[in-house]
């Protein structure tokens, strides 16, 4: 009994100042305009690599860069060679031989017969001859660009104006055709991939920045599209290039900030929103009767909640002591065990 009477008390005692408190203070919602900005983690990385391959079965005799040089188009990187490579030229420059001498005697073969045609030679003798003369200048021209084609393959050069990312192969290696040697980043061919895990939060972007983790200064960037495959973790995924000469290299993280356009929202102290099984709340005083009304809050402007829904302008809302009146009847719905 004690106990009971004892429990009456701190419960009487508990909501005497509330109930015999003066009326609740309250301030109307204020409408105000704000942008919207959202975050989201991003990394620069390159659009595709470049990667140089053994054109077919040779040694590395020799690479003549490292990882991070830079490299102009043209410029030669590896030298190929060994036996199988070595003996595939030799052949070639064989068969480029022949296919000359081939070439001079059909030559003289064609104009032997141009000379007594059409006294001695007939019409089909000179046909047969020209063909002749043909096929061996066809030869020739297929010698000649075996050769050419196996001159090049001694040689890897830089397609573009690159940076080396990874060498895949040391001097003296034997390597079958189609391994990988070298890889280049292209200049120029970077871009900012952002994992944004909220990205109907911000239908539309009016400006955009990446900003480096390592505090470099913020980079003006723009939006070029969302890639159509979510990542690994679920978020999708941004593709933003540099909106002018962009400083940054393959590597690179940080965070891209998103600002949209303008939106109208009220503002309330922050003393105002009441959070209850999950959900926040304000109080609203109409004619002295306060009811729980659900909002949305958005982000904070000071001592200030941007309220994005469930508020109107214009309406009172308890800036002081909300959580302690949202739970005024708390007694009357919960009795704490003995």
């Amino acid at each position: 009994m004690a106990i009971v009477r004892l429990r009456n008390l701190i419960s009487l005692g508990f909501f005497i100042p509330l109930t015999a408190a003066a009326a609740p203070v309250t301030l109307p919602a204020r409408a105000v305009a704000y942008r919207p900005v959202e975050y989201a983690w991003a990394r620069v990385e390159p659009i595709a690599s470049l990667v140089l391959r053994a054109p077919r079965a040779a040694r590395v005799t020799a690479i003549r860069v490292v990882p991070g040089q830079e490299v102009r188009a043209g410029q030669p990187l590896v030298n190929l060679g060994g036996p199988q490579l070595n003996a595939a030229s030799a052949s070639a420059r064989a068969r480029l031989r022949a296919a000359r001498r081939e070439l001079d005697a059909a030559r003289r073969s064609e104009a032997s017969v141009a000379r007594i045609y059409p006294v001695v030679a007939n019409r089909q003798a000179l046909a047969a001859a020209q063909a002749g003369l043909a096929a061996a200048e066809s030869r020739l021209a297929d010698a000649q660009a075996t050769v050419a084609s196996l001159r090049a393959q001694t040689s890897l050069q830089s397609p573009a104006a690159a940076v080396v990312s990874s060498v895949e192969a040391a001097p003296g290696a034997d390597l079958p055709a189609g391994t990988a040697v070298l890889s280049l980043l292209p200049k120029g061919q970077l871009w900012l991939r952002a994992e944004m895990f909220d990205a109907a939060a911000l239908p539309s972007i009016e400006a955009a920045q990446f900003e480096p983790a390592d505090g470099g200064p913020a980079i003006p960037v723009r939006a070029v599209a969302m890639l159509p495959a979510r990542a690994a973790d679920g978020a999708r995924v941004m593709n933003f290039a540099p909106a002018g000469g962009a400083s940054w290299q393959a590597g690179d993280s940080g965070t891209v900030m998103l600002s949209g356009p303008p939106r109208a929202a009220v503002a309330v102290p922050a003393g105002a929103l009441v959070l209850h099984a999950g959900r926040w709340f304000v109080l609203t005083d109409a004619n002295g009767k306060l009811a729980a009304q659900p909002v949305t809050p958005g982000p904070t402007r000071g001592a200030d909640v941007l309220i994005l829904a469930g508020l109107k302008v214009g309406v009172p809302v308890v800036v002081r002591q909300a959580y302690l009146l949202y739970h005024r009847d708390i007694a009357a719905r919960y009795t704490p065990p003995d």
